[in-house]
């Protein structure tokens, strides 16, 4: 597994010192959530204006543009905002492309008031394979993050199925699933190899799945080293990205507190030698088969 972060972490940053300090800390890779405010990357000046000055600055630092994260959602009943969600993710496949970025991460999102989740899931499943196309054309996976009233497993597993292709995939996050109640031991074997991208941050929850605090990674109920521990179990060898949310929530801690922690803990866990997982419990029949006392075996 590699580690990332996401840009929400650092709002004020530009790219070049979110690229500096991804080296610096000790991360591999860098999710792209926001850009000093601008939330459309693609019109992003430091990203759209000269991508070959972002491929070689990446480069020369030895980190990778994991993703792109849009805000588009495609759960919209009516045509013309469906068209225009559809619009604004295929602007980020292009921008992908030109930067060298694998992937695009997108929303399930809310279902519309008077809609029917199975209905909406079906729209979906049409909206996504419907960019396919564009997404091979540019060989960039397009990745689907759980939350709003879509937070669970279940549904993500379906729209992966459904649609049926390699590139389009899972962004797991546990702490959304955390708020319907879903654990790490149920969503990560569930999902398995349709997981692209895994989004790691803790905080505490109440009885009722409400988010109370967002905490330092390992310190709040979120099982993050359970998580890693399942994914080794699915033998994941993707990025593992820590997503903290300072560019909403500005009274967070910044970036210069939490993301040398951060990449500290999911570094340990990560090369923490794990016990064999095996099913054999011993020889049910070993006191028969025990030697009599002042014997010796035959030859």
């Amino acid at each position: 597994m590699k580690i990332g972060f996401s840009s929400l972490a650092c709002p004020a940053w530009d790219l070049k010192t979110i690229v500096e300090q991804a080296a610096s800390l000790g991360y591999d890779g860098v999710e792209l959530r926001g850009l000093r405010g601008e939330l459309h990357l693609p019109i992003a000046p430091e990203l759209a204006g000269q991508p070959d000055d972002v491929r070689k600055l990446f480069s020369d630092h030895k980190i990778e543009l994991v993703c792109l994260g849009a805000s588009a959602v495609l759960t919209s009943s009516k045509s013309r905002e469906l068209a225009d969600q559809k619009g604004r993710i295929i602007e980020f496949i292009e921008l992908a492309s030109r930067l060298g970025c694998p992937a695009v991460r997108i929303f399930v999102g809310d279902i519309e008031r008077g809609d029917e989740p199975r209905a909406c899931l079906s729209r979906m499943v049409e909206t996504l394979a419907s960019l396919v196309p564009v997404a091979s054309r540019h060989n960039i996976t397009i990745l689907l993050e759980n939350g709003g009233d879509f937070s669970g497993s279940q549904p993500l597993w379906f729209l992966a199925d459904a649609v049926g292709h390699p590139l389009v995939r899972c962004c797991w996050n546990q702490c959304n699933a955390m708020t319907v109640g879903e654990k790490p031991t149920i969503s990560i074997p569930r999902l398995g190899a349709k997981i692209g991208l895994v989004h790691v941050c803790d905080a505490s929850f109440d009885d009722r799945g409400i988010l109370m605090e967002r905490r330092p990674l390992g310190e709040g109920d979120t099982q993050v080293a359970r998580q890693i521990e399942l994914l080794k179990g699915i033998i994941y060898r993707q990025y593992v990205i820590f997503e903290w949310p300072k560019l909403w929530v500005d009274s967070l801690s910044g970036p210069q507190d939490v993301l040398p922690q951060a990449v500290q803990f999911l570094r340990t866990k990560i090369e923490e030698k794990q016990d064999p997982l095996t099913a054999y419990k011993g020889d049910k029949h070993a006191p028969n088969l025990a030697p009599v006392p002042g014997t010796m075996p035959s030859a």
